[in-house]
C-alpha cells in the first residue's frame, strides 16, 4: 500500500478508532471474489439474510453498514412501517416518534436513533427504572424502546426480560444494541429467541469481519421493513447507509467462520497472554496488578479478561504519562486508562505483541529518574 500509515499494536480492544479488529482471511477472501462482478444489491442482502438466519436459527437478519447505522435503520422503521410516504417524509417526526430509553443507557450511540428523526424520552434515573417509569411511558406516540445490553450491568437498569414484557404487553418492539456483545457467540441467537425484537451487533468487532459492516437479527417483518430503508432504495434516511456487496459477502462469511470456531480455545488463549503480562510485570516495584473482567460498562464485552496496572505513590510515573509513552513509540501501542488504572484488553493481543508491550514498559519504567 502507498497510503502512508504507522502500525500499531491495539491493547486497548475492538474500538473503532484503531480499525476495530484484525479481518479474517476468509473474510477478505469472500470479499474479494465478489469485488469484480456485478449482482443485484437487493437479493444479495434478501440471500444472504435468508441464509444468515438459517444458520443462526432465528426468523430474519440482514447486513448493515456498522451497528451505528443498524440503530438508525431499525428506529426509522419501528417508526414508518411498510409506509414508503412516511419513509420518505424522515427525519421528520411521523405520528410515532418516540423511542424510549432508560436513564442508565444514555450513551453516545443514542445519536444514531435521533438520526432517524425519533424523539428520546427517558425513563428512570441514575440511581433505579422501575417497571411503572416504562409502563408509564407508553403511549401511541412510542415506536421503540431502545435497550443497550451492557446497561443491564448497572443496578439501575431494568433487566431486558423485564423490558421485552413490558413493552410487549403493549405491542411496542424492543431494539437491543449489543454492538460488542460477542462473545459469547449464542448472542448471535439467543436475545432474539428470547423475544427481543431487532438485535444489532457490530460486524468488525469480535466477528471480525469488513470494518464497516453489522448485523441485524430479529422478526422477520421487522427486518422486511428496516430493509426498505437503506440502499438501494432511494427517497429514505438511511440511503446514505450502504452495506455494499463487498460488505455483505464479508460479512457472511465472518459469521459462518466465528460459529465453527472454538470459542473454548480462545478464552484460553486470552487468559494465557494476561497470565503472561501479569508474570512479567509482576516484580516491577511500584506496580500493583490485577486480572479481572469489567464490573461497568465500558469497553466491551465484559467477559475479556484484562490486566489492570495501578500505580503506587512511589513510583516516579503515571498511568496517563505510559500510556502517552507507550503510543509514542515504534510501534505505537494503544492501552487505555480506566479510573486511575492502566489497562490491557487481550482480546486484540497476540503472545507476540504482548511480549513487545512487557518489554516496552520495563524499558519505559527503567528510563523513569526515581525508578
Amino acid at each position: 500500500m502507498d497510503i502512508p500509515r504507522k502500525n500499531l499494536i491495539n491493547a486497548a480492544g475492538t474500538l473503532t478508532s484503531y480499525g476495530g479488529c484484525r479481518t479474517s482471511p476468509e473474510v477478505i477472501a469472500a470479499m474479494a471474489e465478489i469485488a469484480g462482478e456485478f449482482t443485484s444489491l437487493i437479493e444479495l442482502h434478501q440471500e444472504a439474510g435468508q441464509h444468515l438466519a438459517q444458520i443462526l436459527g432465528v426468523e430474519a437478519t440482514m447486513v448493515t453498514s456498522g451497528a451505528a447505522a443498524g440503530l438508525t435503520l431499525a428506529t426509522a422503521a419501528c417508526m414508518v412501517g411498510d409506509d414508503p410516504v412516511l419513509a420518505s417524509q424522515l427525519p421528520t417526526s411521523p405520528p410515532k416518534h418516540k423511542v424510549i430509553i432508560q436513564c442508565c443507557h444514555r450513551n453516545p450511540f443514542e445519536r444514531a436513533i435521533q438520526l432517524a428523526g425519533a424523539r428520546l424520552v427517558q425513563v428512570g434515573d441514575a440511581i433505579r427504572t422501575r417497571p411503572v417509569d416504562l409502563e408509564s411511558a407508553l403511549d401511541q406516540e412510542v415506536a421503540a424502546v431502545a435497550f443497550f445490553l451492557q446497561g443491564e450491568m448497572l443496578d439501575a437498569s431494568l433487566r431486558l426480560s423485564e423490558t421485552l414484557e413490558i413493552a410487549h404487553a403493549h405491542t411496542i418492539p424492543v431494539i437491543v444494541d449489543a454492538a460488542a456483545e460477542l462473545p459469547p457467540k449464542e448472542n448471535l441467537w439467543a436475545l432474539a429467541q428470547a423475544g427481543a425484537d431487532l438485535v444489532i451487533f457490530s460486524g468488525s468487532k469480535d466477528l471480525r469481519g469488513p470494518q464497516t459492516s453489522g448485523l441485524m437479527v430479529g422478526r422477520s417483518d421487522l427486518i422486511t421493513q428496516v430493509m426498505a430503508q437503506t440502499a438501494p432504495h432511494e427517497h429514505v434516511v438511511g440511503r446514505p447507509m450502504k452495506a455494499g456487496k463487498e460488505v455483505v459477502a464479508g460479512l457472511v462469511a465472518a459469521v459462518e467462520h466465528y460459529l465453527v470456531e472454538d470459542e473454548a480455545a480462545r478464552f484460553t488463549e486470552w487468559r494465557k497472554i494476561a497470565a503472561y503480562c501479569i508474570g512479567q510485570l509482576n516484580d516491577i516495584e511500584g506496580f500493583g496488578l490485577r486480572l479481572f473482567t469489567p464490573t461497568q460498562p465500558y469497553i466491551q464485552p465484559a467477559c475479556i479478561p484484562r490486566v489492570g496496572i495501578a500505580f503506587k505513590a512511589s513510583l516516579d510515573l503515571t498511568p496517563s504519562s505510559l500510556k502517552l509513552s507507550l503510543w509514542e513509540g515504534n510501534p505505537p501501542i494503544a492501552v487505555e486508562v480506566i479510573k486511575g488504572e492502566l489497562c490491557l484488553n487481550v482480546q486484540t493481543l497476540t503472545m507476540a505483541e504482548a511480549e513487545i508491550i512487557v518489554q516496552r514498559i520495563k524499558s519505559i519504567v527503567d528510563k523513569t529518574p526515581g525508578s
